[in-house]
């Protein structure tokens, strides 16, 4: 028993292969074939454009996973196209990793950090003016308060 996601890749990866060359298919070997349509979800909906490069396909990353394994294994026919397209992986991997490491930069994150608590105090330390009142005023309110107080009781 196969987990639903990986169900649903094999629908999708069966719909892709539907709109691929005929001899390409072939390649495949029949048991696999076999596999997948017995494995794959009987419910879930593919819809994406065949005209599009597989990269912009919307596609689960199982998906992209088996039809990796299937350009490897059985469309790869020869040892330095092999090569060749781990080679292309490598480079695929190494370009993912450097946009994330630019995206999230580990080196900056408590530099970042020191900015972000240096604004902090320097908000912090900023007083609110008071305006000043007359001496007499004070006494004033002070008395006032006094009899409110007194009043409530």
């Amino acid at each position: 028993m196969v987990s639903t996601r990986n169900a649903n890749a094999m629908a999708e990866v069966i719909y892709y292969l539907k709109g691929i060359r005929a001899e390409d298919v072939e390649k495949i070997p029949k048991k696999f074939m076999n596999y997948l349509y017995e494995n794959a979800s009987k419910e879930y909906q593919c819809d994406f454009d065949y005209y599009k490069p597989l990269n912009e396909l919307e596609l689960l990353e199982e998906t992209r996973e088996i039809i990796g394994m299937i350009c490897y294994n059985y469309w790869c026919t020869t040892e330095i196209q092999k090569q060749e397209y781990l080679k292309h992986l490598k480079e695929n991997e190494l370009l993912y990793q450097k946009q994330m490491r630019e995206k999230y930069n580990p080196d900056d994150i408590f530099k970042n950090k020191k900015e972000n608590t240096q604004e902090i105090v320097k908000e912090e330390k900023s007083l609110i003016e008071v305006p000043k009142q007359k001496w007499y005023k004070k006494i004033i309110l002070f008395l006032k308060n006094i009899f409110k107080v007194e009043e409530k009781k």
